[in-house]
């Protein structure tokens, strides 16, 4: 059987190695959490980004009706055009960028929380086995109290 002081010192550890995991599944939780922002700033970014670019079009397209384009303004309105398709794509690669490590972090922290679940399992069980053995000597104890009781009482008859 472990002794006593064996058994401390591995909840010591246990406590210490749960811990550790609970630190680690914290961090990247905070880290999904950061990534997610990201991701949705870009979201945000690419939807206002959108939207501008709809606007621009349209003042682009009212202006030539207003008046014929020459080739200066529709070289312009080209690059307009390309301009805001360029930044578009660069914006969509950033996000997809980010989603996919967004995604690797999702899955550290399943990881992580997978640990932590293993180490608490494992602290817990340890923790029974220390109560149960702290119950196993209560009993003990309480028998050999009893058994020197029942000497001492047999001893003394036999005196008599």
């Amino acid at each position: 059987m472990t002794s006593q002081r064996q058994l401390d010192r591995l909840m010591q550890l246990r406590r210490q190695r749960t811990r550790l995991a609970e630190e680690a599944l914290t961090a990247e939780q905070r880290n999904c959490r950061e990534f997610e922002a990201h991701c949705q700033t870009l979201g945000q970014a690419l939807e206002h980004h959108q939207y501008q670019a709809v606007q621009r079009e349209q003042a682009l397209f009212e202006q030539g009706e207003q008046r014929p384009l020459n080739a200066e303004d529709l070289a312009g309105w080209q690059q307009t055009l390309a301009d805001d398709a360029a930044h578009q794509e660069a914006l969509l690669e950033q996000q997809a960028s980010s989603i996919q490590t967004l995604r690797a972090a999702e899955r550290e922290r399943e990881s992580r929380a997978t640990e932590w679940a293993h180490r608490l399992r494992a602290q817990r069980a340890l923790e029974q086995l220390q109560t149960c053995q702290g119950q196993a000597r209560a009993v003990k104890a309480e028998h050999l109290a009893e058994l020197e009781m029942e000497e001492s009482r047999i001893g003394r008859v036999g005196e008599v």
